[in-house]
């Protein structure tokens, strides 16, 4: 939903704060709720960047980044990316510093001839912009490798969302090659009444309503106004577009890719499942899941005419068990000199605006929900509750609404001319700034224990962080844990107990965190003549202490209602993988800014401390944060190599 703005006011509101905010202090409107700034613990340091006294940089344009990586010469050779993802070092040994990754199928500018071949016998080579990668089994000069073309589509950074994605609405193998009928059969439990339910409710279960890849943007990343949800111009929105297309496909009748003809596979399997040669499938997806697509195309007689769509590790998820998912349209607004702050949007739905006569307030008319209003700077308190004057002299219930207001004072950042972001628990409010002009403001969704202590339960961690790390996408659990946010993942929901505790440590610049996972077991049992394997970790969603069951074992037998039959719980509800969450900027540990795909309820503490963006407020501030993520890299660590991040303030 793109808010309503109502007309502009003077920026008299004003936050409170203590310690490195500044004098954060009220002063307009006293009256205000305090926005104090807790820090627990020791203060935050940046991982790398300038010193405070360094020369300011040049006035930020709100473009994609202040100062984005100059691209390549046209004429240098590439290095193509062969392994799911590839370390990139500071220097040419596996010891040195990450300075971030790259991911299966990028090609990157390298240099001519390797630099040394120390403990890599393919040679380490330079990259673009700096860095080195080791090529072998990881990376290769041979551009002709068909693991380079079966993983060529690239993420989309121009889109909300840099892939189409899709929920699991029943228990399904993730195969790696396209499975015959009878393996079909014998790999998924009770499938002729699951593909007889699919057949009489296919009109159905696979409709869409709009969603984030339907909201008009710039180049920037910011809606654009006066443009409706779907209006795309020449292209497609989603409700025009085909199943093969929601899922991932060029169109609706793509051929079977090359590297899976005639039911085998010419590619080797890069998941971190590791399964023998002759095995159908590498590991099963829970319901609830959600999966990253980069293609889809149906089959014939001999395959059941289902049609598979190909996740972003190259495994196959058969159609007829996941579900299209577009993440929510809500947005934030872009703040200009006629409509800036302070301004309210309000979180309640139903509510109302007010008239106040005689110490009452009289509920008047129906306010939109999530709408932006600008505040005339006047407040009003009647029977312990506190109203706000809206520029065109209506009243607000601080109950309905979260406050976006600027500061009496402003950080150190701000008065260099740098960019900030401002959080508030409090108001679910975020708010971009470049020095002391706020150019973007939303509602986000905090951790959901509120103000509590952040050490014992979900609350999202206060004070002044610098952004560590950015990911254009890593999977995380169902409870926000992430191995690139220096988790160890061994179940699904390892690393975040659920009430919040044992948050893992993020990875600091050049740590050995910094890379997504460890290296899985390569060795796999097969027994029976079914494929089976045993992962160094517990299988996703697997209970803690019990066995993961076999790739081709006996599971749970599903009754109908409990999501077998579409009929699913809440996305997001449960213990299980969100595959590729966009637009990850870790900036404390264990503690990130990331898109939720899987929820609409911004504006509502509903996190596990992590702070929630929609799809198209994410991608706007990840296009706008430092440090850049290189061209062709999937992800990079601030510090002294790429700068520092961007400052980050969250308050209550």
């Amino acid at each position: 939903m793109i808010p309503r703005a109502r007309s502009s006011a003077p920026s008299l509101f004003v936050g409170s704060g203590r310690a490195r905010l500044g004098a954060f202090t009220l002063a307009t409107l006293a009256a205000l709720a305090a926005l104090g700034c807790k820090r627990p613990g020791a203060t935050a340091q940046a991982d790398g960047g300038v010193p405070d006294d360094a020369a300011a940089p040049p006035p930020a344009t709100q473009g994609q980044n202040s100062v984005p990586e100059p691209p390549p010469p046209p004429d240098k050779p590439l290095l193509g990316i062969t392994a799911f993802v590839t370390t990139v070092y500071a220097e040419p040994r596996d010891t040195a510093k990450k300075l971030g990754y790259l991911r299966v199928g990028a090609k990157v500018a390298r240099s001519e001839e390797p630099v040394g071949k120390a403990g890599c016998p393919g040679g380490w080579y330079e990259i673009h912009p700096k860095g080195f990668v080791c090529a072998g089994d990881d990376a290769t000069t041979d551009l002709e490798s068909p693991i380079l073309k079966a993983a060529a589509k690239r993420p989309d950074l121009k889109a909300a969302l840099p892939y189409r994605y899709a929920f699991v609405r029943a228990v399904l193998p993730l195969y790696i090659k396209v499975p015959t009928a009878k393996q079909q059969f014998d790999s998924e439990f009770k499938l002729q009444e699951h593909l007889d339910w699919y057949k009489q409710n296919e009109a159905t279960v696979n409709q869409v309503v709009l969603g984030a890849p339907d909201v008009p943007i710039d180049e920037r990343g910011v809606p654009v106004p006066g443009k409706h949800i779907g209006e795309m111009g020449l292209g497609k929105n989603s409700q025009e577009l085909a199943l093969g297309q929601l899922l991932g496909g060029e169109t609706d009748a793509d051929p079977i890719p090359f590297w899976l003809e005639g039911g085998k596979r010419l590619v080797p399997n890069i998941s971190d499942f590791k399964v023998p040669d002759f095995a159908v499938f590498a590991d099963r997806a829970r319901r609830h899941t959600g999966l990253s697509l980069i293609g889809s195309f149906p089959t014939g007689e001999d395959n059941l005419n289902r049609r598979f769509a190909i996740t972003t590790d190259l495994r196959l998820a058969p159609n007829t068990k996941i579900k299209p998912d577009l993440g929510s349209p809500w947005h934030g607004l872009e703040l200009t000199d006629e409509f800036s702050l302070p301004l309210a949007f309000v979180r309640t739905q139903g509510a109302k605006t007010y008239r106040i006569s005689k110490g009452k307030a009289i509920p008047d008319s129906d306010v939109e929900w999530r709408s932006a209003h600008a505040l005339a700077g006047t407040m009003k308190t009647v029977e312990g509750v506190k109203y706000y004057r809206t520029k065109d002299k209506r009243w607000l219930s601080q109950l309905d609404v979260g406050l976006a207001v600027p500061p009496a004072s402003f950080p150190e950042d701000a008065e260099k001319g740098k960019k900030w972001i401002e959080i508030s628990i409090t108001n679910q409010t975020f708010v971009m700034w470049e020095g002391k002009r706020p150019i973007y403001a939303t509602l986000v969704s905090t951790g959901k224990a509120g103000l509590d202590d952040p050490k014992k339960t979900t609350a999202t961690v206060r004070g002044v962080f610098k952004i560590r790390n950015k990911h254009i996408t890593a999977t995380m659990d169902s409870n926000e844990g992430s191995s690139v946010g220096g988790a160890k993942v061994t179940t699904v929901a390892a690393s975040h107990s659920p009430d919040g505790g044992g948050k893992p440590a993020a990875p600091k610049a050049g740590d050995k965190g910094a890379k997504p996972g460890g290296k899985p077991d390569p060795k796999a049992a097969a027994k029976g003549g079914k494929p089976a394997a045993k992962p160094a970790a517990a299988k996703p969603g697997a209970a803690k202490g019990k066995p993961a069951p076999a790739a081709g074992g006996a599971e749970k037998i599903p009754t109908k209602g409990d999501g077998e039959y579409g009929v699913t719980r809440r996305r997001g509800e449960g213990t299980f993988q969100l595959r590729d969450v966009p637009y990850i900027q870790y900036f404390e540990s264990g503690y990130a800014l990331h898109t939720a795909y899987w929820h609409d309820v911004f504006g509502t503490p509903r996190s596990h401390g992590c702070v929630n963006l929609s799809p198209v407020d994410a991608h706007r501030v990840f296009l706008w944060t430092d440090p850049p993520v290189p061209d062709g890299w999937h992800a990079v660590n601030a510090g002294d190599d790429f700068g520092e991040g961007t400052t980050v303030i969250i308050h209550e």
